[in-house]
């Protein structure tokens, strides 16, 4: 009877409306729109089917406590999966930096719902309704119901239709599948009413997708149910993206600039995503294989490129070296627009905005006209294509505030949004005064040095909790400035780098966690050339090969400064690498501390450094940890303890060292008298090994600490081992833990050493 009544109530309140129109309306919609990828819409030819170029991103889940990234892979068709967090998931945000596909994800899955795709019947069984909103089209005077009439109902429908398919939303809520695109792209005064939409305030039981930069996330991160970010667009995903955009253009161009990739690690790091993969496409096409040094010149390129093809229509001559210059009264008003915009966090304007320039600029490709928005105002309104071009378009109209006078570049180095949300903008305007003043560029580095310097104070005196990545991000920010300062067969970056290390006056700097890319590590070795103030460096898991590791062993061959150095986990630095630091270290009287660990280091890189440690005088810790050293590497380092007095500390652990190793190793610490930590974790000493450095416990008299848990060293190891404690008087922590003693051995170790052997446990089972 309930159900009965409940039928009646809908058929009634629905005014008998049947929705299949309206809905096969949006389905015919996204067939025809969504079905196409255009990214750069001057391109009249630039276009693709998604079935022929759509590239399968890579996706992970992240926690929702400080959004952490974890390591499980979900695949695009199951977004909605339960998982750990939630069992029944709604609501999905999708994060992923600029340019890594977060549109054409959305564009596929509306265009695979629109063909009713096996696929997305599967993993959308009960959507019968998919609303794909482009927040970046969202007036700021529009809620949710008027966005969807104006971005997706046919401008036709009778006002009475339009109101009953609302009402058939509300009622039919577990069946609508709602597509936030790019939040970030929102205007700030609507972000409030679409959070509490994600917040299930208002369709509280209808399913919701959003997609947004991290910045924007961020904000919204603690109201959805799935946390997704797009991670994944390996070289292979590039190399496929490559092959499908020229597979029916002559002269192998795939092949081309497949080879140039591979042998060319520099513009490697250029296909991190689907939109800079497409932009080296074109340029590759109409340049035949010359590509800009920076991303600010490939944009220059862009825009050079786009000129050209807006004089070829209009008839006009296109054999001029300089674009920009031609157009540059418009450019720069253009860019004006852009920034004010950017200030406002909009991409969007009005008709009225470009003034006298509303016969060129809307011509020359870079502005698109937004549908619907003529409805509510009697203008058009225009938006730039992409924010990196807003961003480029901003940074020029800078670029000439700069060199007419109108701001200086201590200025502009002083307005902290240019740090954060501006920051691509600087990065730009550093490239294209490096092209245009020289001098304008050198003032503007040496007041971006003073404002990295600035930071460390500020960092000081603020809450460490929230300002310690202060002087970090300032000063990597600063290296990625004169990358962008690179000229072609020009020498004015580096320069520019030793103009920054002369200046710099940071003591300590850890810039972890991958964030330096090449450009940046050859900026600050050459900065390390000339810097007298920086005393510890700590690289981890940044990027550079070979050639970077030589240029930056050669940079500590005159370097008088640094004490500390860290470069670990890039499996990139290899024996080549260690050889230019042992050559480095033979000269060097300054570096104390150098950790080279979880790299990709061999037996050649292990004697390499050990030739090095029988001259050097100033290192006092090394660390090769998680190496591939094996017995005969370390053997030669251990033979170097024999003749080397400066050395305290050595970590050797997970490096495949056998008992063979040990008895070298033995053999050099009843000789040494400097060494006084050493650790072997995580190898496979043996019961052997353990004897052989027991036997050397007994005469040596420096050592104080050695680390040997995860060894297999057995009850025989431990016996001998506890022998030697019974003579050794200087050792005062031995770790042995996880290495297969029974329990009648752990507690004699306990009773008769336990203060010297602080961890040890019997074996399991």
């Amino acid at each position: 009877m309930n159900f009965c009544i409940f039928v009646y109530f809908v058929y009634f309140s629905l005014g008998f409306f049947d929705p299949a129109e309206v809905i096969d309306g949006i389905r015919q919609l996204y067939t025809v729109r969504e079905g196409w990828l255009a990214p750069f819409p001057w391109c009249e030819e630039f276009h693709f089917h998604l079935d022929n170029i759509f590239t399968r991103l890579i996706m992970v889940s992240r926690k929702k406590t400080g959004g952490t990234a974890t390591s499980n892979i979900v695949k695009m068709s199951a977004i909605f999966q339960p998982h750990e967090e939630c069992r029944n998931p709604r609501t999905v945000l999708i994060e992923g930096k600029p340019g890594m596909g977060k549109t054409t994800y959305c564009n596929k899955i509306a265009y695979d719902w629109a063909t009713k795709k096996t696929e997305t019947v599967d993993y959308l069984p009960n959507v019968k309704v998919l609303l794909l909103l482009k927040c970046r089209d969202i007036d700021s005077d529009h809620d949710l119901w008027e966005a969807i009439h104006d971005q997706l109902l046919a401008r036709d429908i009778h006002e009475k239709e339009r109101e009953n398919f609302v009402q058939f939303i509300r009622h039919s809520q577990s069946n609508v599948l709602l597509v936030l695109d790019g939040l970030d792209e929102l205007p700030a005064s609507k972000l409030p009413e679409f959070a509490e939409i994600i917040q299930g305030r208002w369709l509280p039981r209808c399913g919701l997708v959003v997609t947004a930069r991290h910045e924007a996330g961020i904000q919204v991160r603690k109201y959805c149910d799935s946390l997704l970010e797009i991670e994944g667009f390996t070289e292979r995903d590039a190399k496929d993206f490559i092959f499908k955009f020229f597979k029916e253009k002559e002269g192998n161009l795939d092949k081309k600039l497949i080879d140039k990739l591979t042998n060319d690690k520099s513009l490697k790091e250029l296909i991190v995503n689907p939109l800079n993969t497409a932009l080296l496409c074109l340029l590759f096409e109409d340049f035949q294989g010359v590509f800009p040094e920076s991303r600010t010149h490939l944009y220059v390129e862009i825009v050079q490129c786009v000129l050209r093809r807006y004089r070829k229509k209009k008839g006009l001559a296109v054999n001029i070296e300089d674009m920009i210059e031609v157009y540059e009264t418009e450019l720069k008003h253009l860019g004006k627009i852009a920034l004010d915009r950017l200030c406002q966090d909009n991409m969007y304007f009005t008709d009225k905005q470009l003034g006298n320039h509303t016969r060129d600029l809307p011509g020359f490709g870079f502005l698109s006209v937004q549908p619907g928005s003529s409805k509510r105002m009697p203008c058009t309104y225009y938006g730039f294509m992409q924010k990196s071009f807003q961003e480029f378009f901003a940074a020029y109209f800078l670029c000439c505030q700069l060199l007419s006078g109108e701001i200086s570049p201590e200025v502009l180095a002083a307005d902290t949004r240019y740090f954060h949300q501006l920051r691509q903008v600087l990065l730009f305007t550093c490239g294209m005064l490096a092209t245009r003043s020289e001098e304008t560029a050198r003032v503007l580095i040496k007041s971006l040095t003073i404002h990295v310097n600035r930071q460390q104070k500020v960092a000081l005196t603020d809450s460490i909790a929230i300002h310690v990545n202060r002087p970090k991000e300032a000063f990597i920010f600063a290296l990625e400035c004169i990358v962008q300062c690179k000229k072609e067969q020009s020498d004015f970056h580096v320069e520019l780098a030793r103009t920054f290390g002369s200046l710099l006056r940071l003591r300590s700097i850890d810039v972890s966690g991958g964030r330096v890319g090449y450009g940046p590590v050859a900026v600050l070795v050459e900065a390390l050339k000339t810097n007298t103030t920086l005393r510890w460096l700590n690289l981890y898991c940044s990027i550079f090969d070979a050639t970077g590791a030589a240029a930056f062993a050669d940079a500590l061959k005159t370097n008088a400064t640094l004490t500390g150095l860290y470069l670990c986990s890039n499996r990139n630095l290899d024996v080549d690498g260690a050889v230019a630091f042992a050559d480095a270290l033979k000269t060097n009287a300054t570096l104390t501390s150098l950790n080279l660990s979880a790299n990709n280091l061999d037996a050649a890189a292990g004697s390499a450094l050990s030739n090095a440690l029988e001259t050097n005088t100033a290192l006092t810790w090394l660390c090769l940890s998680g190496n591939n050293l094996g017995a005969s590497g370390a053997a030669a380092l251990a033979n170097a303890l024999k003749v080397n007095t400066t050395l305290t500390g050595l970590d050797l652990s997970d490096n495949n060292l056998d008992a063979a190793f040990c008895s070298v190793l033995a053999n050099a610490l009843q000789i040494n008298t400097t060494l006084t930590e050493l650790y072997l974790s995580h190898n496979n000493l043996g019961a052997a090994g353990a004897a052989a450095l027991a036997n050397a416990l007994q005469s040596n008299t420096t050592l104080t600490c050695l680390g040997l848990a995860y060894n297999n060293l057995n009850d025989a190891g431990a016996a001998a081992l506890a022998d030697a404690l019974n003579i050794n008087t200087s050792l005062s922590k031995l770790y042995l833990s996880e290495n297969d003693f029974s329990q009648s051995v752990v507690i004699d170790l306990k009773k008769t050493h336990g203060d010297r052997i602080p961890f040890v446990e019997p074996m399991q089972g």
